[in-house]
């Protein structure tokens, strides 16, 4: 295979208003070769995106390149100018962003984003860019592609997004494509698929990939080679097996270690505990005690759902008439106090919108009926009643980074709702962030800051202590650690289990990594086009299952096996 990219010694220096300097890449080499899939993996923050960007010429304008450059081909391309940059995206090089929710235009549809990228990198236009943007999305496994032309992305799921990323990346198949945290948008079985299309690419035209990526299995299944990085600086590289199997340093074996299995469950994971001051914790839980409802009888339901439904339907155009879409069939189940339950199934099977229905963010269709610590919801009459019902189910979101009020300080954004119900004084309120900061494992002095001054990782620490603030019962958590790499979602993970064991609190846990769900849940409930297919204990669920389609969705799951020597 012959030398396509070679990072040399490379050194990437941000100037700071304190006057310091960071180091995002500090004397870092790499070489890539036609054909090869190169895996570049560490926390968030180690530099790995930042290659990326260089390669492309997508650094931020204070960024500084102290020594060294990006050679595609023996052209330093790390230096060229805005215009020559512009040449190589999408034709040389490909990216496939980790958000494709801000890698999209909001104001243009589908097809014009699409149609856009084939017709500025391929000799295709009209009908047969159209045609060719069809048969993209059928490669990135889009369902009803022609359908999704006229889409806009905020119409779609994150995973659908992602799968139309991914379809700009590759229209013009270009030499190499980098791929920033493709699949944490990705339910298992389309993960698979466009992981496949990749390894397919790379095989039939020789491109190179660059995946930069936390999701260990993705790396053992795909890459032949790998590098580990941590603060900027290289830690170790190798071929994929000798890395993955006998890291040689410390901090490789902690990044291994603190991945999810599916096949035991442990206690905790092995990784540094980011505890805040013991007095500031120890105020913080006597707070959270102090919640006036009762969790629930033992042995009795806190959360009964009966004959759930969802239909969602389109409005009608001059053009198009009116359609119906059930998202939620029929569903039925009870979550007991203290248990955490799971639901995990493909993009668009249902997760997250019975999850919102039981919040009250959408209407249920007629004849359902939801009952919360033996009361159903539908009785609530009074704006007392109701408050406190909304007030005792509280949400962590998916995406950590659009979740926080980017004007408002992490203090702020965690106690604001509970100013806004005359809940707290201003002082109180002040004492109640930092206490909470510090219980999710934030300094209290960080409550002043914005959230674009912390990491996905410490952003969904405040949305945890958001959630927290109101003393619920009951925890809807939406995807919370998808976004997030493994050592910090090791961490998170720990924290909401020692946050449930204090508080006795109740969690309904979606995600489509089945791994984490092994280790989260008690129960788990399986979901497919808004139907339970399977329900049960996690270790005969997600262990020994009965049915087709969970079978498939656990063999479609990248394997990764680490038994640490010492």
């Amino acid at each position: 295979m012959s030398e396509l990219i070679k990072v040399e010694n490379l050194t990437i220096a941000y100037p700071m208003a304190d006057g310091e300097i960071f180091h995002a890449i500090d004397n870092f080499s790499m070489t890539v070769n036609r054909g090869q899939i190169v895996g570049v993996v560490g926390e968030s923050g180690a530099g790995k995106s930042t290659i990326g960007k260089a390669t492309l010429g997508l650094l931020d304008e204070n960024a500084v390149i102290d020594t060294g450059g990006v050679h595609l081909d023996n052209i330093m391309v790390s230096h060229l100018e805005e215009h020559a940059h512009a040449q190589i995206r999408g034709n040389k090089v490909g990216y496939i962003y980790q958000n494709p929710m801000t890698a999209l235009n909001p104001v243009l549809t589908i097809g014009e984003q699409i149609i856009e990228a084939i017709e500025a990198n391929t000799d295709k236009r009209g009908v047969a860019a159209r045609d060719y943007a069809i048969d993209l999305l059928k490669q990135a496994e889009v369902p009803l592609p022609e359908d999704r032309l006229d889409k806009y992305p905020h119409q779609l799921s994150g995973g659908l997004c992602q799968r139309i990323v991914f379809a700009i990346a590759i229209c013009a198949k270009p030499d190499l494509i980098i791929a920033d945290e493709p699949t944490t948008a990705l339910d298992v079985t389309v993960q698979k698929a466009v992981l496949d299309t990749l390894v397919k690419l790379t095989k039939q035209e020789n491109i190179a990939i660059i995946l930069i990526t936390h999701d260990m299995g993705v790396v053992s299944e795909m890459c032949d080679y790998v590098y580990v990085l941590r603060h900027g600086k290289l830690v170790e590289s190798g071929p994929t097996e000798e890395i993955l199997q006998n890291p040689k340093q410390a901090y490789s074996r902690e990044l291994m270690a603190a991945i999810p299995r599916i096949d035991h469950k442990v206690e905790r994971f092995a990784v540094p505990g980011g505890l805040g001051k013991a007095a500031d914790r120890e105020r913080a839980i006597a707070y959270l005690m102090g919640r006036k409802s009762e969790a629930g009888e033992v042995g009795k339901p806190l959360l009964q759902v009966r004959n759930l439904s969802k239909t969602f339907e389109t409005k009608a155009t001059a053009l198009k008439a009116s359609t119906t879409f059930k998202a939620v069939s029929d569903v039925n189940f009870d979550v007991f106090p203290g248990e955490t339950m799971g639901i995990v199934g493909e993009s668009g099977s249902g997760k997250s919108t019975v999850g919102r229905l039981i919040l009250g963010l959408h209407t249920p269709d007629p004849g359902f009926e939801i009952s919360y610590r033996g009361r159903r919801i539908s009785e609530l009459k009074t704006r007392e009643e109701k408050l406190a019902h909304r007030k005792s189910l509280q949400c962590i979101f998916q995406d950590p980074y659009s979740s926080l009020n980017p004007r408002m300080s992490a203090g702020e954004n965690i106690t604001f709702p509970l100013k806004a119900h005359g809940m707290l004084g201003k002082a109180e309120a002040l004492q109640l962030a930092g206490d909470l900061m510090e219980l999710v494992g934030l300094p209290r002095a960080s409550a002043r800051k914005m959230p674009h001054a912390f990491s996905g990782g410490e952003r969904q620490r405040i949305g945890i202590a958001r959630a927290l603030a109101f003393r619920p019962d009951f925890i809807f958590c939406d995807e919370p650690t998808s976004a997030l790499d493994v050592t910090v979602q090791a961490e998170l993970l720990n924290l909401m289990k020692d946050l449930q064991d204090q508080l006795g609190l109740t969690l309904l846990f979606v995600s489509h990594d089945l791994a984490v769900v092994r280790q989260m849940c008690d129960r788990v409930m399986v979901m497919k086009s808004g139907e339970v297919v399977e329900s049960g204990p996690c270790e005969k669920v997600l262990v020994n299952p009965d049915e087709d389609y969970t079978k498939g969705l656990l063999a479609a799951m990248p394997r990764f096996e680490f038994s640490p020597t010492g």
